[in-house]
């Protein structure tokens, strides 16, 4: 085993030219990711009065300014939290038994976090996602774009329940945008496992090729197959250091 490992390893060094072919699967990786739109700009916009109310989560009856609940990062930050139902946002009824791990749960949270609201116009509320997973940002903009219009719609109520609230209008959730990039942090782990494929398959490779080579590979196993002892064996002079082939000069 110790010789064959022995021979393995001088077939590498014999072979450390061609080491650049085990890195194809990740330059082919990294080249097709290169051409395919990983950065998808999606968003949902609706119409509302610049002085509209959104009512508070989590009481029956708070609201507080539009414009003070967009200039606030915590107040937004809370909205996604105590609004944050994976099931609705993937589109499903109240009620549906959707299986989702805690993984897909997790990560359709972190996803939350891409998602911003602001004031486009006088009159116009745009929620916009900026992440790589298209699929789920569209979810998560068309539900949290509805959340936020019902939210201002029962403000409305909460501002003056005597008198009946202005129609507005449903978001509309416009074409997404997509751009490509050279590298972004999701490809790391299938880089690293391309990398770590090219190896195991030149490694393979290797080792077949050694196998299948039937040349003789020590004196004892060329006694083996002669059935005849060995007397002595010649060095390979290629393998010898050119230092040590010039010979020492002569004393004058």
């Amino acid at each position: 085993m110790i010789f064959f490992l022995e021979r393995l390893l001088y077939r590498l060094s014999a072979n450390r030219a061609f080491f650049w072919l085990a890195l194809t699967p990740t330059f082919a990786y990294l080249i097709i990711m290169a051409f395919i739109p990983n950065i998808h700009t999606i968003s949902a916009t609706f119409s509302v009065d610049a002085e509209a109310p959104i009512a508070e989560t989590g009481t029956p009856t708070g609201y507080i300014p539009l414009e003070t609940f967009l200039s606030d990062p915590a107040l937004w930050e809370t909205f996604l939290r105590e609004n944050f139902n994976p099931q609705r946002i993937m589109g499903y009824p109240r009620g549906y038994g959707l299986s989702l791990s805690r993984g897909e749960v997790d990560a359709i949270y972190q996803e939350t976090s891409a998602l911003q609201a602001m004031k486009n116009k006088n009159t116009e509320i745009k929620t916009t996602y900026t992440g790589d997973d298209k699929g789920v940002g569209n979810h998560i903009v068309f539900y949290y774009s509805t959340t936020l219009h019902e939210r201002i719609k029962e403000g409305y109520k909460r501002q003056a329940s005597h008198l009946t609230p202005p129609q507005i209008a449903p978001p509309v959730v416009n074409e997404a945008i997509s751009s490509r990039s050279l590298w972004s942090p999701s490809r790391t782990l299938p880089t690293l496992l391309c990398f770590i494929a090219g190896i195991l398959v030149y490694l393979f490779i290797q080792i077949v090729r050694e196998l299948m080579d039937d040349s003789y590979k020590s004196e004892k196993q060329i006694a083996e197959h002669t059935r005849l002892p060995i007397l002595g064996s010649l060095p390979n002079m290629n393998c010898v250091p050119a230092a040590a082939k010039t010979p020492p000069p002569h004393d004058r």
